[in-house]
């Protein structure tokens, strides 16, 4: 059961780093994007399957409007390639 839930936690995570990569393409998302959505208040570290969900579906219902949108693009380095990508 617990090896269960571990992998849906891992599933949910990889979902909303690849939305938040479209969201917010400085950020380093695939790289340290899992960190963005740890939780030091828990025992475990990590946010509930439940709270995870509620993130994933408001990213993908108000994307860039979304509180969680606003909640972690605050937490991940830019990637080391985004200013090769930015207009000069």
């Amino acid at each position: 059961m617990a090896r269960i839930e571990a992998e849906d936690l891992f599933e949910v995570k990889v979902d909303i780093c690849q939305v938040m990569a479209g969201l917010h393409p400085s950020g380093d998302w695939m790289g340290r994007g899992a960190r963005a959505l740890d939780n030091l208040r828990t025992a475990t570290g990590e946010e509930s399957l439940s709270q995870l969900l509620r993130m994933r579906e408001d990213l993908e219902t108000a994307g860039l409007q979304s509180a969680t949108f606003r909640q972690l693009a605050d937490r991940v380095p830019f990637r080391a390639d985004a200013d090769q990508h930015s207009a000069t």
